[in-house]
């Protein structure tokens, strides 16, 4: 090799050792643009817009049961002459009224004797419980305490007939969904559980294919569903939905649910459900929550989560692939 063919060597070896010693400072760290080479901020950087991470979609459901006197006009008179029961659709709503069920939408603000019967001092202090649910979770709402037998005269696709009931209680399944911009769509079926608590088998859900198929042990009486008896509702920010009985129909469906008897005294109590909804925005529970004049109680509601278990709960069975959570009235006073 000539001296001219070893100085054209050397600089090509000299060429290496520059391309070399830069592609490992920019590994070592010493690349001012490392950051971009990174696996997540390539992708984030395709079609020219960071990426986001997007949380489930949730709903909130604030749920407050009030306990009154039989025929209290605060329940009877004036919250009724306020909600809109036109929000209901026609037929869910003929469908109510001859059970002696009643569905509504108050927007803004509650009426006077409604709103001091919510701020009532202790032992009549109302806390409503708090739900975060996932989108289209199921959620129980026990409304009637359990009585050892009832009649009832029911009125199912224009066909009224009587039923007796044992050990029956009564509730409503409450489905919560995302519904347009801001609103929440609530959907109210009515149930009753009743008979003896027996054990049940039931399929748990398999999260990955090819398991071998699993059950769970389920001890809860048996669940009579009424869904020709559903009624859906969208609530919007600054709204609620309010849901009672027709006091005058008795023996009806309305009447055993809403009504019953005081243990300590000869007198009949009525309640009353309020329900608030709200939902997450954007990845965020409640980041970007309207403004409303909707009355907020000045009480700390309790609240329950999956990993915080269920409020008292009847001993009704629960659904696998949806998780059910329970409620019932809080006023401060013993319920039997």
């Amino acid at each position: 090799m000539n001296s001219e063919s070893r100085q054209w060597a050397t600089v090509g070896l000299s060429a290496l050792a520059v391309v070399v010693i830069g592609g490992l400072s920019g590994i070592s760290g010493c690349n001012p643009h490392r950051d971009q080479l990174r696996p997540e901020n390539l992708f984030e950087q395709i079609g020219r817009q960071r990426g986001q991470i997007i949380e489930p979609r949730k709903c909130i459901l604030r749920v407050a049961i009030l306990d009154r006197s039989f025929h209290d006009p605060s329940i009877n008179e004036s919250v009724w002459k306020t909600a809109d029961e036109q929000a209901i659709a026609p037929e869910a709503r003929r469908a109510l009224q001859v059970n002696g069920l009643r569905i509504g939408r108050i927007t803004g603000e509650l009426p006077p004797d409604l709103e001091s019967v919510l701020a009532a001092p202790p032992p009549h202090k109302v806390e409503p419980i708090t739900f975060l649910l996932d989108d289209g979770e199921p959620t129980i709402i026990s409304i009637s305490e359990p009585v050892d037998q009832v009649s009832l005269l029911l009125n199912r696709e224009n066909r009224p007939y009587g039923k007796d009931y044992q050990a029956a209680s009564g509730h409503f399944r409450v489905i919560a969904t995302h519904d347009g911009t801001n609103g929440v769509s609530l959907r109210f079926t009515p149930e009753i559980h009743h008979g003896p608590v027996q054990r049940s088998y039931q399929p748990i859900v398999n999260a990955a294919p090819y398991t071998p198929q699993q059950f769970k042990i389920n001890d809860g009486q048996q669940e009579e569903s009424l869904p020709d008896l559903a009624a859906n509702l969208v609530l919007e920010p600054g709204q609620m939905a309010v849901v009672g009985c027709r006091p005058e129909h008795q023996r009806s469906l309305g009447a055993f649910l809403f009504t019953q008897s005081d243990s300590h005294a000869d007198q009949r109590r009525q309640k009353l459900i309020l329900v608030w909804a709200d939902r997450n925005q954007l990845g965020t529970l409640g980041e970007k929550a309207a403004k409303t004049d909707r009355p907020v109680p000045s009480l700390a509601p309790k609240t329950k989560t999956e990993d915080q278990g269920k409020p008292e709960a009847s001993t009704a069975s629960t659904n696998d692939s949806q998780p059910e959570r329970h409620a019932r009235p809080t006023d401060g006073r013993t319920i039997r």
